[in-house]
């Protein structure tokens, strides 16, 4: 994805962040709550990060760009449309920290 403006944020994820939460075992878990809804822009890997990509299926990532925050890390998880991603990487762009481009792949169901 080349520049981006206001207007190429078109669709809403809801950020996830991690809780511990203690578990049957006395052990502690890691949980994810929503946390807030933001304006995105979505996009498939293009050929040569499906290539970088190959060996951890790249079919199953998606890169999310988001109006600059400081506290989103690759521990965190995002929503749309109903399916989970891990962030893989979190990137900052623009000399101002203008938006936040964040690499996720799916989370498989019941799994990470």
């Amino acid at each position: 994805m080349g520049r981006i403006k206001a207007g190429d944020l078109r669709t809403q994820v809801t950020l996830m962040r991690p809780t511990e939460t203690p578990n049957d075992t006395r052990r502690r878990g890691i949980e994810f709550e929503d946390g807030d809804t933001v304006a995105a822009a979505r996009s498939e890997v293009s050929g040569r990060e499906f290539w970088q990509a190959h060996a951890i299926k790249a079919e199953d990532i998606v890169t999310f760009t988001i109006r600059w925050r400081e506290d989103v890390t690759a521990a965190w998880r995002v929503r749309h449309h109903g399916t989970v991603y891990n962030i893989l990487e979190v990137n900052h762009l623009g000399d101002m920290r203008d938006y936040l481009r964040m690499k996720c792949r799916a989370v498989k169901q019941g799994g990470t």
